[in-house]
């Protein structure tokens, strides 16, 4: 037996890994192992998640108190560490406190740095568990440190990981990714697969929390693809990220599918984390079709134990009873969570219980909500918004806007708000997963919805009015002219000589009285309402009633003013160096959001399909799109000004396109070229621009460098 032992040792010393497990398996159950080996076996199966098989090692080892030797000590302290680290992974957080401190104290005794590093490592888990967030760091750099000391680059892949993992769960995204990306720099230099996997999955989830979902899933699936040829059951943690991405976007089936793998994975060895999060997945994607499965799941997961804490259990049980008619139940769910994040410094935790906490006390109150208490309950939305902005979290931040918009009865906020989760890739299945866009439910569906923007489209309760719907031409032509006034009321004498300018007077306005009456068959084929429910009007004017029909234009016109307004307001320091300006605040990056969602929203120019013609167009139109102009000019400046170049070009480029004669826009995109040090195109385009001008006999302005650039007027 002793010869197997040694052989098991040779292999993993030679990097044999496989073959040191496939040999351990013939070794009896009940023959103790040497603490040197027993400690690198239950690593190597710790890191490929086999927790149930390492755990059986380390209690294997053999342990002799008597041995006051350094290499003694450093096996002994090895083990313990290792213990420790795959009793957290089970959730067992006190046997996990025991086993580090002892870890410690032997490492300590050994002077060995390698071990004091795997002590450390093993002690800053405890910490995590127990929310103690001050010691957590301590342990870690302590090891760290020892690790660097000792030259044992896999336990500083391994700190690092751990190190970015915290940073992701208190919501220091960027920094997470600037640890994870040393971390998958070591990984793929020192060919750690399974810790290579553990960094690039946790670099996905600070990608998650960024919003970045291109690059939260590729680094998701690198590492699901490298645990499972890895045959590890680690690959669970990539199942429910991936879960996670798809359930953010209103992917649900996607996610359940992905959830369901994850439990498969998890169950057989008792995968805390996983289940965790499986089950809490699951119970907000179940709540729409099968409330009580919902309940069940969400109590599922709050009785396991999670060295995470209970925060995600606490939030998923929260939105849950919320969108199940609970507030009660979710308003003191949001409480212990809004405690607990607190004291374990989880920001996201936190600003997601301030949002549970505030919608569960507004449907908790009268149908009737007192302005004050509206007023209480947006502040503290945002509250919420601010740290949302300070972890960078769009969808969160899109989230929360729409949110304030609903309690304040913001429509133009509103629609701001949706335009942006739209351009997150918020699908609509988002509004069916238990949380604040289910809580308060989707916009109702306009009953008459006329987009005059682009192509010509009229919609009753969301579906299209076919074409062969209406009975003459002259009835779209109507209503185009009437909804084109953008909210005014236009006469009928006006009307009349647009439709039918040739004939007499009082013949065309009996051919009016006509179309009105067409247009609200259109309306309302079944004439379920009152004639002047859409389409109101008397003796001298026709309008549309905006309570019952949305018009895109108006909705545009009204974004538009109030972002120009609130960007005038808020001027933004130039960046001199080209870069992200780091005096940058969370505001201006709310308002660029905000002017690039304006922007989308505008999807063509006014009636322009040539069907309709003349001042009572023209005039709408180019208010219309002189509005998109200015909106789109304030969008590239902004840009600029806050070292988003790229963008910048993109936006200046739209502008010149629409109209080669624009000055600012030329001097913009010259200006945002050379910040890129793309120097040749800069040239050539000032070239161009000084030959527009001088067309117009227009001196051309100096060269533009990127330090000139100024912020909005």
């Amino acid at each position: 037996m002793r010869e197997l032992l040694t052989s098991i040792e040779t292999a993993v010393q030679r990097g044999q890994q496989d073959e040191a497990l496939r040999r351990l398996a013939n070794v009896p159950a009940d023959l103790p192992l040497p603490a040197g080996l027993a400690w690198r076996l239950g690593v190597l199966l710790h890191q490929r998640g086999r927790f149930d098989a390492a755990d059986a090692c380390y209690r294997r080892a053999d342990l002799d108190p008597g041995d006051r030797l350094p290499l003694a000590l450093a096996d002994r302290a090895q083990v313990l560490a290792g213990w420790a680290a795959t009793r957290w992974a089970k959730g067992d957080q006190a046997r996990t406190r025991q086993l580090a401190a002892d870890a410690v104290r032997v490492a300590e005794q050994s002077g060995d740095d390698a071990a004091v590093a795997a002590a450390y490592l093993a002690q800053a888990l405890a910490a995590f568990g127990a929310g103690d967030r001050a010691g957590n760091e301590h342990a870690y750099a302590q090891a760290l440190a020892a690790a660097e000391r000792a030259g044992d680059f896999g336990q500083q892949l391994r700190i690092r990981c751990n190190v970015g993992s915290r940073l992701v769960e208190e919501g220091h995204y960027r920094s997470a990714v600037a640890e994870l990306d040393e971390a998958v720099r070591l990984g793929e230099l020192h060919g750690h697969q399974m810790l290579l996997a553990l960094a690039l999955h946790n670099r996905a989830e600070a990608w998650l929390g960024l919003g970045e979902l291109r690059r939260a899933r590729g680094d998701a699936d690198q590492a699901l693809a490298r645990w499972q040829r890895a045959g590890s059951p680690l690959a669970a943690f990539g199942l429910t990220l991936t879960a996670r991405v798809h359930r953010v976007r209103g992917a649900t089936r996607q996610a359940v599918a992905a959830y369901r793998a994850a439990l498969a994975m998890g169950e057989p060895d008792g995968n805390a984390q996983v289940l965790v999060e499986a089950c809490a997945g699951l119970a907000r994607i179940s709540y729409a079709d099968d409330p009580a499965a919902a309940t069940r799941l969400a109590e599922r997961a709050l009785s396991m134990p999670s060295s995470a804490g209970p925060t995600v259990a606490e939030l998923a049980a929260g939105w849950v009873a919320l969108c199940s008619a609970d507030p009660p139940t979710a308003l003191r769910y949001g409480e212990q969570v809004r405690a607990e994040a607190g004291r374990r410094r989880d920001r996201a935790g936190l600003a997601e219980a301030m949002e549970l906490v505030t919608l569960a006390t507004h449907r908790a109150s009268p149908v009737t909500v007192p302005p004050r208490t509206v007023r209480r309950l947006l502040a503290d939305l945002v509250e919420a918004a601010t740290i949302w902005a300070e972890l960078g979290n769009e969808f969160a931040l899109a989230t929360n806007a729409l949110l304030q918009a609903r309690l304040a009865g913001d429509r133009a906020a509103e629609e701001i708000a949706y335009e942006r989760l739209r351009q997150s890739g918020v699908q609509e299945g988002a509004w069916h997963v238990a949380g604040p866009l289910a809580a308060i439910g989707p916009a109702p569906v306009p009953e008459v919805e006329v987009q005059l923007l682009g192509q010509f489209t009229v919609r009753r309760a969301g579906v299209p009015v076919p074409v062969g719907s209406w009975q003459s031409r002259k009835a779209r032509e109507l209503l185009r002219l009437v909804a084109g006034q953008l909210g005014r009321a236009v006469t009928r004498d006006a009307l009349a000589a647009a439709l039918w300018p040739q004939a007499a007077t009082e013949v065309a306005l009996r051919r009016l009285s006509v179309l009105i009456s067409t247009v609200r068959g259109v309306f309302d084929p079944e004439r379920r309402y009152p004639a002047d429910r859409y389409l109101v009007t008397d003796a001298t004017t026709v309008r549309i009633d905006p309570a019952h029909v949305a018009v895109d234009a108006v909705r545009f016109q009204e974004a538009a003013r109030a972002v120009i307004v609130a960007d005038s307001a808020s001027p933004s320091k130039a960046s001199s160096s080209g870069s992200p300006d780091p005096a940058a605040t969370d505001g201006d990056i709310r308002l660029l959001t905000r002017l690039e969602a304006v922007v989308a929203m505008y999807t063509g120019d006014l009636c322009d399909d040539g069907e309709i013609a003349g001042d009572s167009v023209h005039r709408p139109r180019a208010v219309l799109a002189d509005l998109y102009r200015e909106t789109t000019h304030r969008l590239a400046r902004r840009c600029l000004c806050l070292g988003r170049n790229e963008a910048a070009i993109g936006w200046y480029l739209r502008l010149t396109a629409e109209d080669g004669y624009d000055e600012p826009a030329h001097l913009g995109l010259i200006s945002a070229l050379s910040a890129v040090g793309r120097h040749g195109e800069a040239n050539r385009r000032y070239q161009e621009y000084g030959a527009r001008m001088r067309e117009m006999d227009v001196e051309p302005a100096v060269f533009p460098h990127p330090e000139r650039a100024r912020p909005p007027a």
